[in-house]
């Protein structure tokens, strides 16, 4: 999810109602390319991963990071990210904590008796909590991606290897392919809470069509090994303007495993206006269910598959 820095502004729609105007931002302000878009879609990724491993028998997953109880309106946002620098000392928290279903529950009960809710624990500092956190399997970064894997040019076609230059000898992927990403920024701090804390994570990426997943460790392994290098990718901001360009890496899907296919969900445009009164544009994801693949009842011990279904 993105949680690039962030400064907010805002004021009275005047002439627009709710109902036309999401959101009013200083866009001078506003730093993280496609942030309302990117964040929009990282919501619904988490809200589907979260049901769909919820309605599993032997297993359940609790919200830790910020992006997974944020607030959708703009002003209690505001509120919401000045709540967030109390626990921005921790660095980057992995969006989800998964546990076998016997911990979930005794964790949901702890939780709702200490916080007064699940949801409280993405907002209180690890160490009020260690005790909760540090019973997870597993703990999940939620990535999206606004593709449709099957009609992606590469998709389903061998892989070559590069046969000269420097990148000799590496996997050659026959197109444009879905890949698991993680921004280079995050790779230290998620490194740093792995360590400190002695759990796993793992990286799913959700598509239009299906998601996919990978250990965190396994990344590091294959940057190590000269398999996966970093490289530059420039986003855009929904004016159109370029934002600083971030330093990535990209996982081929064939070096990942399927987390499962996605059916069902909707695109909804929304619009905000920022400080200038410049109207943008950009799209939501909503509905949907995912159904959990045979990879992922192998990797946590998920009892038969389920279907996480989100409405919106």
């Amino acid at each position: 999810m993105p949680t690039d820095e962030l400064a907010w502004e805002f004021a009275a729609p005047g002439q627009l109602g709710p109902a036309e105007i999401d959101f009013l931002i200083n866009p001078r302000r506003l730093r993280g390319s496609d942030f309302l878009m990117r964040w929009a879609q990282g919501r619904w990724s988490e809200e589907i991963v979260v049901r769909a491993m919820n309605q599993t028998s032997q297993v359940g997953v609790l919200p830790y990071g910020p992006s997974t109880i944020a607030p959708e309106d703009p002003k209690a946002l505001e509120i919401f990210f000045e709540k967030m620098d109390a626990i921005a000392g921790e660095g980057k928290r992995p969006d989800l904590l998964l546990y076998d279903r016997t911990t979930f529950e005794w964790a949901q009960h702890e939780l709702a008796q200490r916080l007064g809710g699940v949801e409280k624990m993405a907002e209180t500092p690890t160490s009020v909590v260690h005790d909760i956190v540090a019973k997870a399997r597993a703990a999940l970064e939620i990535e999206n991606s606004l593709w449709v894997t099957e009609k992606m040019p590469g998709f389903g076609k061998p892989f070559l290897r590069y046969v000269r230059g420097r990148r000799k000898g590496r996997s050659k992927a026959p197109g444009i392919v879905p890949t698991v990403i993680v921004k280079g920024e995050d790779i230290p701090r998620l490194k740093a809470w792995e360590t400190r804390y002695k759990i796993p994570i793992y990286v799913i990426q959700i598509f239009y069509d299906r998601g996919y997943f990978i250990k965190f460790s396994e990344i590091l392994a294959l940057l190590k090994s000269g398999e996966l290098e970093m490289e530059t990718q420039r986003y855009s901001n929904p004016d159109g303007v370029a934002a600083t360009p971030k330093q990535i890496v990209k996982v081929p899907y064939v070096l990942c495993k399927e987390f499962g296919t996605v059916s069902g969900p909707s695109l909804a445009p929304k619009t905000f206006v920022d400080k200038n009164g410049k109207v943008m544009t950009y799209v939501t994801f909503s509905g949907g269910e995912i159904h959990l693949s045979h990879d992922v009842l192998d990797e946590w011990g998920v009892g038969s598959p389920k279907v996480g279904r989100t409405t919106g």
